[in-house]
C-alpha cells in the first residue's frame, strides 16, 4: 500500500501565485480604466504616468496584455507616456 505525505504548502503555495496574478490583473484592469478617462477614450492620447500612482509590476502587466503601450523608455519611469490600444480602449468600453 503506498503512503502519500501530507504538504500542508504545496497547495498554498500555488493558491497565493494564483491569488497574485488574478490580483494584478485587476490592478492592470483599474489602471486601464483611468487611463481611458484620462485620455477621454481618445485612440492615441499619450497620458503621462506621474501622479497616477500605479505600481510598475501594473503598468507592466497591462502592457504585456496589449492594453496600453509606453513611449519614453529612457530617464525617470514617471516621466514615460502611456496609450491605450484598440484592445485597451474595448477593455476600457467594456467595463464603464
Amino acid at each position: 500500500m503506498a503512503s502519500k505525505t501530507f504538504n500542508p504548502f504545496a497547495s498554498t503555495t500555488k493558491l497565493k501565485a494564483v491569488r497574485t496574478r488574478d490580483a494584478l490583473d485587476v490592478a492592470a484592469r483599474y489602471f486601464v480604466y483611468k487611463l481611458y478617462e484620462a485620455t477621454d477614450g481618445q485612440p492615441m492620447q499619450w497620458g503621462t504616468l506621474r501622479g497616477m500612482g500605479e505600481l510598475a509590476a501594473t503598468v507592466a502587466r497591462a502592457v504585456e496584455r496589449g492594453w496600453i503601450i509606453l513611449e519614453g523608455t529612457s530617464g525617470k519611469p514617471l516621466e514615460r507616456k502611456a496609450a491605450l490600444t484598440d484592445e485597451g480602449r474595448r477593455l476600457a468600453r467594456k467595463g464603464r
